[in-house]
């Protein structure tokens, strides 16, 4: 498997992934203001002006050619989207791709000490398992449930 930052032109695949993956294992748990907060969120021209401002940064994980995993950051040290096929569930492509967007914040920042993320239910026990700690409660925003997340950033 192989990691590598997305650029502009492959962003409208890397997103049809996301909507894949979270129709599956997110929108189940999410009200229907929620699944189309998120629908509107991942609009590809949205998203494409974002990474040509340098507002986003995108990584994707490929497999013999197929993209396989999607992360994404904002904000510098926020994580905002990270997503995997089914079928490569509990491979590392996950930790694969946190590590890649926490090398990527880290390089571009030395002096930021932590990196954030706004959790789905059904990630939280990943992120934990790779470090972040819940800063507070879940909470409900546009009908997106989320548990906000910090792991230190280890230099």
């Amino acid at each position: 498997m192989q990691i590598c930052r997305l650029g502009p032109e492959r962003i409208k695949a890397a997103l049809e992934l996301v909507w894949e993956v979270f129709e599956e294992f997110e929108a189940p748990d999410y009200e229907e203001m929620g699944v189309k907060t998120f629908r509107h969120f991942i609009e590809p021209s949205s998203i494409i002006e974002k990474v040509n401002a340098g507002q986003m940064k995108f990584w994707g994980c490929y497999q013999n050619n197929g993209l396989v995993g999607v992360g994404a950051i904002r904000e510098g040290q926020h994580i905002s989207l990270l997503f995997v096929r089914k079928q490569f569930h509990h491979l590392g492509v996950a930790t694969m791709l946190v590590n890649a967007l926490i090398a990527d914040i880290a390089s571009d920042n030395p002096s930021n000490p932590v990196v954030t993320v706004n959790s789905s239910p059904y990630a939280v026990g990943f992120y934990q398992a790779v470090g972040f700690e819940a800063i507070d409660v879940e909470q409900r925003k546009d009908g997106i449930r989320f548990t906000p997340m910090r792991r230190p950033i280890k230099v």
